[in-house]
């Protein structure tokens, strides 16, 4: 197994470890939290296929869904729509489960924004990422 290879298979093993840590958030009513975990599950599962295809990433923004569209471009699929997706919610929502911010001009928190719904619909949407991933990894014999 070569290093994008190796790089694959441990983002994805870290991808799994955030997705854990989501659910475990979210037992814990923690919801702000459950977000950022689900988000880094997201994120790194993403990184994983990239890395898999021999390309280095090493962003943590908006641009990993060009990087994502770029490097699938030729072989797309039907789910990747989805991945891209996903992305694009995790985005609004990555720093709002993070930091205050301004809504309709009152300075929020992220646990006065940041619900159970929301945080469920995180989880789904990491469940979903991960298990495109995983079998895109399995396909290319690196799990």
């Amino acid at each position: 197994m070569g290093f994008y290879e190796e790089f694959a298979r441990k983002y994805f093993e870290q991808a799994l470890r955030d997705l854990e840590r989501a659910k475990r958030s979210y037992r814990e009513k923690d919801y702000p939290e459950t977000v950022f975990h689900a988000q880094q599950c997201v994120e790194k599962a993403v990184k994983a296929m990239i890395e898999a295809k021999r390309e280095y990433v090493y962003n943590h923004d908006p641009r990993l869904s060009s990087i994502f569209i770029r490097v699938f471009e030729r072989e797309w699929r039907n789910e990747y729509d989805e991945i891209v997706d996903i992305l694009g919610w995790f985005t609004e929502y990555y720093s709002r489960s993070r930091y205050p911010f301004l809504l309709r001009g009152h300075v929020v928190s992220p646990d006065e924004y940041i619900d159970r719904e929301i945080a469920n619909e995180a989880i789904i949407k990491a469940e979903k990422v991960v298990k495109i991933v995983q079998e895109y990894l399995v396909e290319r014999k690196i799990l």
